[in-house]
């Protein structure tokens, strides 16, 4: 009897360390999410003379409503810096493309719902590529500087299902 509660105090300790304690994977994402956004600095200093008298608004506040919504709005952000191909933004499309990777591994694992692939980039954002860069880059900027604000979002899905996909 007392080797089964020892047993039995060494597993609830053991789960108590590993949920107090963040994993692996969530340092990993904040760790790329912090480099995207160094990257990102850089790029709007060197690439985007911009006035700062321009207010270019802080509007979009896009939710962090759990892992498939991440998955789903980092990859609507991926497409938009597709178009057209700038050389000065292959890094943060690599880096961006292997944070989304390591996020779909991440939500199959938990059993998370993946959408199908976005839908092809509008013409007016093609007309006026400097400008959609930019716009797109600053709201890839505050939606990662959120997201590394609010990485237990990562546990769930989405918050609806906080109750049936809580991950230990």
């Amino acid at each position: 009897m007392q080797s089964s509660l020892i047993f039995c105090f060494l597993i609830t300790a053991l789960v108590a360390v590993s949920i107090s304690r963040p994993t692996a994977t969530e340092e990993r994402i904040r760790i790329m999410a912090r480099t995207i956004i160094s990257r990102i600095k850089k790029i709007k200093d060197e690439h985007f003379q911009m006035s700062p008298e321009i207010d270019f608004g802080t509007d979009i506040d896009t939710p962090i409503d759990g892992l498939t919504s991440v998955f789903v709005h980092l990859s609507y952000l991926q497409l938009r810096l597709r178009v057209p191909p700038a050389l000065h933004l292959q890094q943060v499309q690599v880096d961006l493309e292997t944070l989304l990777r390591t996020l779909e591994g991440l939500a199959i694992s938990q059993g998370c719902p993946l959408p199908n692939p976005e839908t092809p980039v509008h013409k007016d954002e093609a007309a006026f590529p400097v400008t959609s860069n930019y716009l797109y880059l600053l709201e890839l900027q505050r939606y990662l500087e959120k997201l590394c604000l609010n990485m237990d979002k990562l546990k769930w899905c989405k918050d609806t299902d906080v109750a049936g996909t809580f991950i230990f």
